[in-house]
Order: C-alpha cells, then sequence, then structure tokens
C-alpha cells in the first residue's frame, strides 16, 4: 500500500494524506475474491449449472471494477484482463441451439473444466508474484507438480 501527500493544513500545520492501492493490494483482493468461489473447486456433480454461471459473472463485475482501479499497473491490468475472458468463454458455453448446457453433458464440464484449469495457472502466478498464501480449496486448481514453479507459494494444510 502506497500513500500520497496531498496537501498541508493550517493553522497548525497538518498534512494530509491519500492512500493508494499498489499491484500486492490488488492482487492480494482478486485471491480473495476466487476462493470464496465454489464453481472453482468443489465436486462437478454437486454444482448447478446456472449457479456456476451467476458466479462467473459476479466474477467478472468485480474483475471490472478492479482493473479500473487508476492505480493498476498496465501488466497486472493486461493478468486482470485474461482472467475475466476466462469467465466470459466459460458462460457463453451453449448447445447448438443456442441452449445452455446441463451439468453432467459433456461440453459445460469440459468448459468448467477448462476454467479452473486457466484460472489455476494465473492464481499461482499471482501468488508467487506477489508472495500470497492461498487457501487449501483454491490451491487445489493451482499445478503444483513436484519442484513445479507454484509448489511454494501454496498453504501448507
Amino acid at each position: 500500500m502506497r500513500y500520497r501527500w496531498t496537501g498541508l493544513g493550517t493553522p497548525f500545520g497538518s498534512l494530509q494524506w491519500e492512500r493508494k492501492d499498489d499491484d500486492e493490494v490488488i492482487a492480494r483482493r482478486v485471491i480473495s475474491l476466487l476462493e470464496d468461489r465454489r464453481l472453482l473447486f468443489v465436486d462437478f456433480y454437486w454444482e448447478t449449472p446456472s449457479d456456476c454461471i451467476v458466479s462467473a459473472g459476479a466474477v467478472r463485475d468485480k474483475l471490472s471494477e478492479m482493473i479500473t482501479n487508476p492505480d493498476i499497473s498496465t501488466g497486472l491490468a493486461q493478468q486482470l484482463k485474461l482472467l475475466r475472458s476466462y469467465f466470459r468463454t466459460f458462460m457463453e458455453t451453449r448447445d447448438d441451439h443456442g441452449r445452455r448446457y446441463h451439468m453432467g453433458h459433456e461440453p459445460f464440464s469440459v468448459a468448467l473444466g477448462e476454467l479452473r484449469a486457466k484460472v489455476g495457472q494465473l492464481v499461482g502466478d499471482l501468488a508467487a508474484r506477489f508472495e500470497l498464501d492461498v487457501e487449501p480449496d483454491l490451491a487445489s486448481i493451482v499445478p503444483t507438480e513436484e519442484g513445479g514453479f507454484f509448489a511454494s507459494v501454496l498453504k501448507p494444510d
């Protein structure tokens, strides 16, 4: 977190500061947002497709807010735009007649698996880059091959 001096008060000489978010604070908010989204880690058979779509839409909305933060770096903004696009792609999963698939239909399950894989990769990257802890449920989708890049960022059980 950064602070920026914005003014000097009188008659007793008080200073005025403005709190500015840095990329680490924003990344921590992203991880926290995703840790509370069961569509990313709960077994497929417990999920309802319509609930998954609603949850993905809520994540997209929050990511859009974070992207418009004037203090975000270009690099982190690009990562959050990519993350937002993963949720948009997932939300567009439909059958040949324009209807959304139901859980158990192969394309929907595949789309959910692809979302989890892509989000897991990005979560691992953010956690490693900013040295952030990831709760075990969300960490379950982060690639952690033995000796892999992301193994050091996960909370031990």
